[in-house]
């Protein structure tokens, strides 16, 4: 059995799952997204060139096709299904305020782009460059989008705000109809027009099943919810596990239906969408660092080690595909960005957008797949597609960054405060002694005075209201907290409002009770007597700390390490101002007692403790990426002005 497993080959990828995103962000900056690189590396030590990673190797190729099911597992997860809800105003009918609403703007790129799409096949049968029994698969192939190449380049750019979101929801609209649109005609293909086609109903329809047992078990039968959330950080990881079976029956039921995994596997990220709403939450985060740390690579590399290039240059005609698909691609997404998104938001920004939109990869090397197992295309124009796809996908963000400029300076992220009583007050001031920058939204008329004397910016308004919303930034909100509330209702309420608007905001709040709809809407709820336990616990086996915690001017506070500065620095090569010392470290959730050898990286969440003023500015230095020069000398400057 050890003799015919060959572990030479995974070996290999490992190695080059690792390096090859190493090389590619230090060489590019992050221009150049990794998964072209993964497949370049593969086409290198893959069949087209050195031979050593092969379709052969049976354990390969399973872990490459799952690794698929999982990219596309991961696309559906990425739908943020709040964008779709929003009302697109009373001025609906102008088209300048219509085409800012997620929704309409991506179903008119949706038209447009399959309008234009069609139009340049058509173009292509009358040159003779391809034949018109090709056309319908061509078509879906050409609309879909690279979302794992969108949502990152998007991530970076939260100054896009509205548009940034109009450019997910038409990307996930063209990958979901190509999706399903690939496995309509492969079930045609393979079964013909018969009853069986109609199996592919079962996949929403299991969705919908799904969905509504979700909302009735978890109000019928709390414990389900309850023990899900108990079990979810215990070794049992009850939610990862969930997530996975979902996905496999998804994909089962795929084979069933008779049609490709693909939207079974996009169905199934749906289906953790809908049940698990919120993007933040560190299922999310599981999912993704399981996928894009093992299986997605895997996918990739293998799809590039297999590919068969040569079959590109058997001919002059194919290799004249190659440009007439590029202009294909790329025209049928730029020409719907001018019409689009250009009246909504400008030339520019349009441009940049449907540059960005045109990246494809993924779908073409599934879809190009299964149609040359078919028989619908043949090898020459399955080389020139993969050749399209690689050439889009690294194009495509490059354009985007050169058309959209660089990013301008963002205001900090801030915590709002949703409430203006006593609790508000208390949790403003220890925010503000640990650094954050607070925002209060107060229903109060006084609000802005009151605020104001506590050195805070109070709005007035409901946050129910759009426009409430809209002017307390809350697309640069990092986290809400809601601390007034008549009943666990209303917190929902306020919830739905926000996420409509920033539909992965973290909202946190208290409760008296368990509320099953708290964990349903991702809200991070806390008990009061469990919160009230733990104080007091402190208070009697750790006084000394819970003295240090409950004073805010103790100078004992949690920074979060922006400062690229101090980056694989050992704490003892760090120069800190005064007597400032850095108690914990804590990184992806886990936390350790900090010592001289300690290495710090971007990100990890450091406890310092110290004298108050040198903390502050200590803390200043961590940030100093994060934090503007006007904020940093304004909150010290206020910080020595309360001490003497």
């Amino acid at each position: 059995m050890e003799e015919s497993l060959d572990f030479t080959p995974l070996l290999l990828v490992s190695v080059l799952a690792v390096l090859v995103p190493f090389v590619a962000w230090r060489l590019t900056g992050g221009l150049l997204p990794a998964v072209v690189g993964e497949v370049l590396v593969g086409i290198v030590f893959g069949e087209p060139l050195l031979g050593i990673i092969t379709h052969h190797n049976e354990w390969l190729t399973f872990l490459g096709l799952f690794g698929f099911a999982y990219l596309m597992f991961l696309s559906g997860l990425e739908i943020n299904l709040g964008l779709l809800g929003q009302s697109p105003g009373r001025r609906w009918y102008v088209p300048g305020v219509a085409l800012r609403h997620p929704l309409i703007s991506g179903a008119v790129l949706l038209i447009l782009v399959v309008l234009f799409t069609f139009v340049g096949l058509r173009l292509m049968t009358s040159v003779g460059l391809i034949t018109s029994s090709q056309i319908p698969m061509l078509l879906f192939i050409l609309i879909a989008t690279a979302v794992g190449v969108i949502v990152p380049v998007l991530k970076d750019r939260p100054d896009l705000g509205r548009m940034g979101q109009a450019l997910l929801v038409g990307g996930f609209l063209l990958e979901f109809v190509a999706i399903v649109g690939v496995g309509v005609v492969s079930g045609l293909e393979r079964e013909g027009i018969s009853w069986k086609i109609f199996l592919i109903l079962a996949i929403p329809s299991a969705l919908i099943i799904l969905v509504w047992l979700s909302r009735v078990g978890s109000g019928r039968f709390p414990i389900i919810p309850r023990t899900m959330h108990e079990l979810a950080q215990t070794s049992s990881q009850l939610k990862i596990r969930a997530s996975l079976a979902l996905l496999v029956i998804f994909v089962a039921l795929s084979q069933v239906a008779g049609t490709e995994m693909v939207l079974g596997a996009f169905v199934a990220g749906l289906a953790v969408t809908v049940v698990s709403p919120r993007h933040g939450s560190s299922l999310r985060g599981k999912l993704d660092a399981l996928g894009y740390g093992f299986f997605v690579p895997i996918f990739f590399i293998h799809a590039g080690a297999t590919l068969d290039l040569g079959a590109v240059f058997d001919s002059a005609e194919s290799l004249i595909l190659v440009p007439a698909l590029l202009l294909v691609a790329f025209g049928a997404k730029l020409v719907p960005s001018l019409l689009g998104l250009v009246p909504a938001w400008g030339i520019r920004p349009g441009l940049a957008g449907g540059s960005l939109l045109s990246a494809n990869l993924s779908l073409v090397l599934a879809a190009g797949a299964i149609a040359a197992d078919l028989g619908v295309i043949d090898d020459g124009l399955h080389g020139a597609l993969l050749l399209m796809a690689l050439l889009t996908t690294v194009l495509a963000p490059l354009m985007f960054s050169t058309i959209a400029g660089r990013a301008p300076d963002q205001e900090d992220g801030h915590t709002l405060i949703v409430g203006g009583g006593d609790l508000a007050r208390t949790l403003v001031e220890r925010l503000m002694a640990g650094g954050r920058r607070v925002v209060v939204l107060d229903r109060t008329p006084d609000a802005a005075t009151k605020w104001g004397a506590v050195g805070v910016e109070g709005v007035v308004g409901d946050p129910l209201d759009a426009l409430t919303l809209i002017s307390v930034r809350l697309l640069q909100t990092e986290v809400a907290v809601v601390v007034d509330f008549d009943d666990p209702e209303q917190v929902v309420d306020y919830t739905r409002s926000m996420r409509r608007i920033h539909p992965t905001l973290r909202v946190v709040t208290w409760t008296s009770d368990v509320d099953s709809q708290f964990e349903h809407m991702d809200i991070e709820a806390h008990s009061l007597s469990d919160v009230t336990a733990l104080a007091l616990e402190e208070a009697v086996l750790r006084p000394g700390l819970h003295a240090a915690r409950s004073d805010p001017e103790s100078g004992l506070v949690e920074v979060e390490m922006l400062n690229r500065e101090f980056e694989s620095q050992t704490l003892q090569e760090i120069d800190f101002e005064g007597d400032v010392r850095v108690l914990v470290v804590m990184r992806d959730g886990e936390s350790s007692v900090a010592t001289g050898d300690t290495t710090i990286y971007l990100h990890d969440r450091l406890t310092l403790a110290g004298e108050p003023s040198a903390v502050a500015l200590m803390g200043n230095r961590f940030q100093e990426r994060k934090r503007s020069r006007w904020f940093i000398d304004v909150r010290t400057t206020r910080k020595f002005e309360s001490e003497y």
